[in-house]
């Protein structure tokens, strides 16, 4: 095949092209094609074919990608060549540079775990079933939007490759397909990647380094915005790229030889599908502690959520081998960020601390908030956060607990959490017969304490 052009842009990092998709890259078509570009720009998105011209060197390809764990399964916008293509050097092949001649490449091999791959999310696919860039043939393919055409420049986006890329092909998307789908088109097939995949989207974002599309949806699950929220997204995007950059090397590689910035198919952290393989402790139960449980998956509700009552706007990330990673507030952050941002604690002093609640202030307070919250995103991260590597003392996975039914509420209640009723002879109004029979009650009911988390911490309450 010969290409019919080359992708421009300011990508030579291939470990780093999926970055390019919010940025602009250019689709250089060769002359002779000029007439196959007519009413291209009636398209507004476009399927574009390209070839993964890299050879694999060593096991790994050029672009630093293992060949035994690949690229992300299934977005459809994220293409094959995220972190396969393009030359190291910036050079450009024979065919990109015009010449006609074929590309000089070896065919993608057989790996010796045969045509499967582990993807960024965690699953073991086989690359039909992913989108891997060692494929039985070296083809790319992903969706662009064209922004403008000039003459036989093709200005896009979601283009997640480097320059230099020959393109073989570029179609106009077809999804007629899905006509008839009641949620639309591009709906359906983002709904049925979030099926197979709900974290896809904060995956992508946390491999790119964007905190400020996790502070957004962070934002959904907290409430509001603000500074703590946007540390807890920080520290946990840190922490999810650190752990990654970890388990990416052999033991056998020294921190030195690691590169300091992470990339490549790992990058956007460790698997979270919420079945305790994967632990967040968080010390304090504050905005910080929210923006990691977005981040990083865990929470109370999939029992990969930690919490210790200490205080301290610090939380630590590790697997179930107790290899971990704790990120802690400096203490001189608090002023960092109030230099940074100082209109914003004038507003908190009047509506949080004063409780002046009427329109106008709490207006101003919001509008402060969110200007400081995504502000700190862009501070120096060394200057606000220290960084630990610890060891943790890994709890044994949560147990399944039956349910019984108090014998005076009658209500259904996890049987740790169940007392003898001692003489208790009268069942409540809505206790089955057979209940009373057990005498067992809830702890509120048999008036024992019991523990409550709330905006002090953890405290004892009844009894």
């Amino acid at each position: 095949m010969n290409p019919v052009g080359v992708v421009r842009n300011d990508c030579t990092d291939p470990a780093q092209a999926m970055q390019m998709q919010d940025a602009e890259s250019v689709i250089l078509v060769d002359e002779a094609f000029a007439d196959a570009l007519h009413m291209i720009d009636s398209c507004e998105y476009l399927d574009v074919v390209f070839h993964l011209h890299l050879p694999e060197t060593g096991g790994r390809t050029k672009t630093g990608t293992a060949a035994g764990a690949e690229t992300d399964a299934d977005s459809g916008t994220v293409s094959d060549a995220a972190a396969g293509t393009g030359a190291d050097s910036g050079t450009v092949s024979d065919a990109a540079a015009g010449t006609g001649a074929e590309p000089k490449t070896e065919p993608a091999s057989e790996t010796a775990g045969g045509w499967k791959r582990t993807t960024r999310s965690g699953e073991l696919r086989g690359v039909f079933a992913s989108r891997a860039p060692v494929r039985p043939n070296p083809v790319g393919i992903t969706t662009v939007r064209l922004v403008a055409r000039d003459g036989n420049r093709l200005r896009v986006t979601g283009l997640d490759v480097v320059d230099g890329t020959p393109v073989l092909d570029i179609k106009s998307c077809n999804t007629s397909h899905l006509d008839d789908a009641p949620c639309g088109a591009s709906n359906h097939i983002h709904t049925s990647l979030l099926k197979s995949n709900p974290r896809l989207a904060i995956q992508r974002y946390i491999h790119a380094g964007d905190t400020e599309k996790l502070l957004m949806l962070a934002a959904q699950f907290h409430g509001h915005y603000c500074p703590g929220l946007a540390m807890g997204v920080m520290a946990a995007v840190h922490a999810m790229q650190e752990l990654d950059r970890d388990n990416a090397y052999p033991d056998s590689v020294t921190d030195d030889a690691k590169p300091a910035e992470t990339g490549g198919e790992k990058a956007s952290g460790p698997e979270s599908d919420g079945l305790e393989d994967l632990l967040a402790i968080v010390e304090t139960n504050n905005c910080f502690a929210d923006g990691v449980q977005l981040v990083t998956g865990c929470s109370f509700g999939n029992n990969s959520l930690i919490f210790e009552d200490l205080g301290k706007t610090a939380f630590t990330l590790t697997r179930r081998d107790g290899n971990g990673v704790r990120v802690i507030s400096r203490h001189e952050s608090p002023a960092y960020v109030r230099e940074a941002f100082p209109e914003f604690d004038r507003h908190y002093q009047r509506v949080v601390k004063e409780k002046v609640r009427d329109d106008a202030a709490v207006a101003a307070f919001r509008k402060s908030g969110v200007e400081r919250s995504f502000g700190t995103l862009n501070l120096d991260f060394n200057r606000m956060f220290e960084v630990q590597r610890v060891r943790v003392d890994v709890p044994e996975y949560a147990p399944s607990h039956e349910s019984c039914v108090c014998a005076n509420c009658g209500e259904s209640v996890m049987a740790t959490r169940m007392v003898d009723g001692g003489d208790v002879s009268t069942r409540g109004p809505n206790t089955p017969a057979t209940t009373v029979e057990n005498r067992k009650l809830c702890l509120k009911c048999a008036g024992k304490p019991y523990s409550v988390l709330d905006g002090h911490g953890i405290r004892i309450s009844g009894g």
